[in-house]
C-alpha cells in the first residue's frame, strides 16, 4: 500500500492533522516512543504543531522512486523549496550522489529493524546548498493492519557545511 498523496497543509485541511497523527501512531508502534512528546506537539493542534514546529517532518509514499509525500515547513525551507517542488520528489535527490551508498545502507537498517536513531548524514537542497542532518530517526509506516505505507524522518540538528 502506497502512502497518500496530499495537498499543502493548511487550514482548510486541518494543516494535515490526521495525516500527522498516521505518522504519530506508526511511530509508537515501531519505536515504542511518543513522537508527539519528543517534538513538542499540540495534541490539539497536531496538523498546524506539525507543519510549525522547530524540527524536519517528512515522508515518502513508499514506491520505487521513494517519493516525498509530506514535509513540514522546516524540511522545505532546508531543501529550499516550495510544497509542489518537494513533494513528489525522489528521496534520492535529498542528498549528494556521493551518499548514495551510506543512503541506502541506511535505508537497509531501517527496513530491517522497523527504524534507525541518532542518524546523521549529508544532504544537499534543491539550489545545491549542503546541509549535516543529525540526531535523525527514520522509521518504517505501518498502519493497525500491519501494511506499510511508507518511511518518515524526523530531526532538529542541521548543520550547514
Amino acid at each position: 500500500m502506497l502512502g497518500p498523496v496530499l495537498q499543502q497543509p493548511a487550514a482548510e485541511n486541518d494543516w494535515q492533522g490526521d495525516y500527522v497523527a498516521r505518522l504519530a501512531d506508526a511511530f509508537a508502534r515501531i519505536t515504542g516512543r511518543d513522537l508527539i512528546a519528543e517534538m513538542k506537539l499540540d495534541p490539539k493542534r497536531l496538523g498546524q504543531s506539525a507543519w510549525e514546529g522547530d524540527f524536519a517532518l517528512l515522508s515518502h509514499r513508499g514506491d520505487e522512486q521513494a517519493t516525498l509525500n509530506y514535509g513540514n515547513r522546516f524540511a522545505l525551507d532546508l531543501w529550499e523549496c516550495d510544497w509542489a517542488g518537494f513533494v513528489g520528489m525522489p528521496t534520492a535527490a535529498t542528498a549528494p550522489g556521493d551518499e548514495a551508498a551510506e543512503r541506502s545502507a541506511m535505508m537497509a537498517a531501517v527496513a530491517k529493524h522497523g527504524f534507525v536513531s541518532n542518524y546523521a548524514g549529508r544532504r544537499v537542497s534543491t539550489k545545491g546548498r549542503l546541509f549535516r542532518i543529525e540526531n535523525a530517526i527514520i522509521w518504517r509506516l505501518i498502519d493497525p493492519n500491519g501494511e506499510a505505507f511508507g518511511t518518515a524522518a524526523a530531526f532538529r540538528t542541521v548543520r550547514y557545511l
